[in-house]
């Protein structure tokens, strides 16, 4: 899933923040207050200076400041920015950053508990990702976890994670009132207007979403864990989608559930955008993790609706270019490519046309490859030829001497060096010829069968195949 929003690195040099996780502070919901901007240049002086104490001193009136103002944003940036200096100072251990904010939730204002709770989630999926192998290989035990989290399996870490998400957009009211563009001091605007996204609480959910789609779910869940049917409404129109009871708290089920909320929340804007944009993502999600036979065939009616039905929005050209990217996988490249390039000059200039692009330069993509017997005696053998998208196949034969070729490298020639690559290429050939290929009009590989050269004479050769006939490296396979 793509995102119109991206995390903002606080403050020069701070390579303690390892991820855009640790520039996570949401609701700066208000601007940051200018008698303040003398504190702030004095922490960023301390920490250019190498000084994490002497910058930690000089957040504590920022963060009193801004708690009594109610600037709960900067007041949240400040806690973060403090919190990372002080486990920088302990040994940038995660485990120390983890703890501290757990301790700051307790005692923060009601309003800002929110914003804390999400950044908590996002350092815990940051130590789940550092740690990634150690949870690979922990298995379960029969014993209550306790408060130590770097002894959690995964699925009590991931429960942990999922609270913090859920309590975070408990407060979804507040959160849908808030214009994402409130946060443009941490959250660097992206290629995507705002409108795909357009308040804090799109964001948030979006982020949690980011976490239940991830593939490591697969290895937390239970045996009996919720599965989704090609057959259920997953991929119906939106009506009957919001329609579906989907119980359970599995990490399926509540994306799904979260997939159902974003779209009642916009499904009556008058721009479409965030509506189109989360429709798309729940049938791609259905179709990623989706069961039966119907899968692809479902898949392909529905995106194909959104695409027809959104007329010249930019995001139907979303639509039809997954649209088309199935019908490339169902093997039918023409059809695939003829659906993009349409898209692509009917919606210039969008997202939409730019994966179109893509895609098609995926489908044109020319390939070549050769193989032969490697002894060539009477009657001569044939050499057969892979191809697509390749007009014809040129050929030298390059001799070498076997005996001094073994010798100098103690080893057969079945693999060659770059260097070595390139003291064959550089030699002069004993003989070159050439085949005109028959088209791939359908964009598919195809194979066919050449004789070896009858002129050749005797000796140990390298065959060099290329599709070019100045057998250049650029835009082309040697």
């Amino acid at each position: 899933m793509s995102n119109n929003r991206f995390w903002k690195i606080l403050g020069a040099n701070m390579k303690t923040f390892i991820c855009c996780a640790t520039a996570f502070l949401l609701a700066l919901q208000y601007s940051f207050a200018a008698p303040r901007d003398a504190d702030w240049k004095k922490v960023e002086d301390a920490v250019q200076k190498g000084l994490p104490k002497t910058a930690i001193e000089a957040l504590e009136p920022i963060i009193k400041g801004a708690v009594t103002e109610k600037k709960y944003g900067e007041a949240t940036k400040a806690i973060a920015r403090r919190i990372v200096l002080e486990g920088t100072i302990q040994g940038n251990k995660p485990e120390e950053k983890i703890t501290r904010l757990e301790k700051e939730i307790e005692t923060a204002p009601a309003e800002m508990k929110p914003l804390l709770q999400t950044l908590l989630a996002h350092w815990y999926w940051q130590y789940f990702q550092q740690n990634r192998w150690r949870f690979m290989q922990r298995t379960a035990t029969a014993e209550t976890p306790g408060k130590d989290f770097t002894t959690w399996d995964l699925p009590r870490l991931f429960a942990e994670i999922d609270k913090r998400f859920s309590e975070a957009l408990a407060h979804e009211e507040i959160l849908k009132t808030t214009p994402v563009s409130d946060f443009d001091d941490v959250l660097e605007r992206g290629s995507l207007p705002d409108s795909y996204r357009p308040t804090l609480y799109d964001f948030i959910a979006q982020e949690a979403l980011q976490f239940y789609l991830s593939g490591e779910q697969a290895a937390a869940k239970p045996q009996d864990a919720f599965e989704v049917s090609a057959e259920s409404p997953i991929f119906d129109t939106a009506t009957p989608f919001l329609a579906w009871e989907v119980g359970g708290e599995e990490s399926a089920a509540k994306a799904i559930r979260l997939f159902q909320q974003l779209l009642k929340f916009h499904q009556n804007d008058k721009d479409q955008s965030a509506f189109i944009d989360v429709d798309i993502a729940r049938l791609i999600y259905g179709k990623n993790i989706a069961f039966g036979e119907e899968k692809n065939a479902r898949f392909k009616k529905a995106i194909r609706a959104i695409a027809e039905n959104r007329g010249q929005h930019e995001l139907a050209a979303v639509a039809w270019y997954h649209y088309a990217s199935i019908i490339r996988d169902e093997g039918n490249l023409a059809e695939a490519r003829a659906i993009a390039v349409r898209t692509e000059n009917d919606f210039p200039k969008t997202n939409g046309a730019a994966l179109c692009r893509s895609l098609i330069e995926q489908i044109e993509s020319k390939s070549a490859g050769i193989t032969t017997e490697r002894v060539w005696n009477a009657p001569l053998p044939k050499i057969d030829v892979r191809y697509k998208n390749v007009g014809a196949v040129y050929f030298r034969a390059i001799p070498m001497d076997w005996r001094s070729f073994v010798q100098k490298r103690k080893r057969l020639p079945d693999y060659l060096q770059d260097q070595e690559r390139k003291e064959v290429s550089n030699k002069k050939p004993t003989l070159e010829w050439s085949h005109q290929l028959p088209p791939t009009a359908d964009f598919k590989e195809r194979t066919v069968q050449f004789p070896a050269p009858k002129e050749l004479p005797r000796g140990f050769y390298f065959i060099i195949a290329s599709h070019n006939p100045d057998f250049s490296n650029e835009l082309n396979q040697l």
